[in-house]
């Protein structure tokens, strides 16, 4: 039987970190050999973050509670901390807490500016808690993806009906790229509301449907459907034939991947075609809570993301076949802290599959 997709939010920007994520780091810190056994993993600062070039900044921060004596660790929302995000010019932008119910269901706070980072531009970050401390990192977004002749097909692969995407990739001259392939279901809200007498009515309350079958027939009455990009997103299965991939490393490449990884030295500022395998399983929904758009991502990322999302992969892979004192969780960036702060570069390509209205 194949699995559900897994559902969770994405507490940066669209194509960034899941609670699949957040909750390895959390197995892997609950069960790890430590490297460093003498460090406590205690009120320890964790971000969680990938900034991309031309989205608004969004930071999640929450922080590791030590539970008993078991060396279980727990997470929990960090609600006052001061947030700011300096450019590579000096020009630094204040992120406040965003109470939106979007990021209700986050297990981090989120600190959000309307600020949309540059390509190519070094940003660095600052969190201070007055009961966790401060935390630092620094990361470089990189130049915009270019992407030539997108195109996509129906295919099967083993006997999975698949959406097939080929692309060439246009590496930046003297560059050293790294290239992650993503693809998601960004799932949407569904309201559905009339107007009589100029006053607007729900129609999912129960008294607004009682009043819509009274007024349907009368002039002007009609039933409006507006659907909302929501925060919730379903990971796709992913698969590729390229042997240059460092999938490879991973897994055989008949199995499915939550990302694809090609590492830039395999361009070298050439021209490179690709071709990523999506499972279409999950196109259509079964259900109404399961509609939405069919979201395929190629991103340029910074190494230290490429690392940690690398390493998150080959988890997936490791936890089921090595004993859980061995597993470490994902070496990250934040200085005096845990996680990740990264940055991307990326194109996006949104199919429409679901009924909609």
């Amino acid at each position: 039987m194949r699995r559900a997709p897994f559902q969770y939010n994405l507490i940066g920007s669209k194509g960034i970190f899941s609670l699949c994520l957040f909750f390895c780091l959390v197995f892997t810190m609950a069960c790890r050999k430590d490297p460093s056994p003498d460090k406590s993993m205690d009120n320890e600062l964790v971000i969680l973050a990938e900034i991309t070039a031309g989205e608004p900044l969004k930071i999640p921060v929450s922080k590791s509670i030590l539970v008993g004596n078991g060396g279980i660790i727990t997470f929990e929302k960090v609600k006052s901390a001061s947030v700011v995000v300096t450019r590579q010019d000096g020009r630094s932008w204040t992120l406040t807490l965003n109470n939106s119910p979007d990021f209700a269901g986050d297990p981090a706070s989120v600190y959000t500016n309307t600020q949309k980072p540059k390509y190519s531009t070094t940003y660095s970050l600052k969190v201070q808690d007055p009961l966790s401390g401060t935390v630092t990192a620094q990361t470089y977004i990189p130049a915009h993806v270019t992407v030539n002749g997108f195109d996509t097909s129906a295919d099967i692969r083993s006997g999975i009906p698949v959406m097939k995407c080929r692309f060439t990739l246009q590496d930046p001259p003297d560059s050293s790229s790294l290239y992650v392939f993503e693809a998601l279901k960004q799932l949407v809200t569904m309201s559905h509301s009339f107007y009589w007498q100029g006053k607007k009515y729900s129609y999912d309350k129960p008294d607004g449907k009682a009043l819509y079958a009274q007024v349907k027939d009368q002039p002007g009455v009609k039933l409006i459907t507006d659907t909302t990009l929501s925060n919730r997103f379903e990971r796709l299965e992913i698969f590729t034939d390229d042997n240059n991939v460092d999938n490879a490393q991973v897994n055989t490449l008949d199995s499915p991947f939550r990302r694809i990884f090609l590492p830039g030295r395999i361009l070298n500022g050439r021209p490179y075609t690709e071709s990523i395998y999506i499972d279409r399983k999950y196109f259509v929904a079964a259900s109404p809570e399961h509609l939405g758009r069919v979201l395929v991502q190629i991103k340029s990322v910074s190494p230290e993301l490429y690392n940690y999302l690398f390493w998150y992969e080959k988890y997936k892979t490791d936890v089921g076949s090595i004993p859980p004192g061995q597993l470490y969780s994902p070496p990250g960036n934040i200085q005096n802290g845990l996680g990740i702060f990264g940055g991307s570069s990326k194109r996006e390509w949104a199919f429409y599959f679901d009924q909609l209205q």
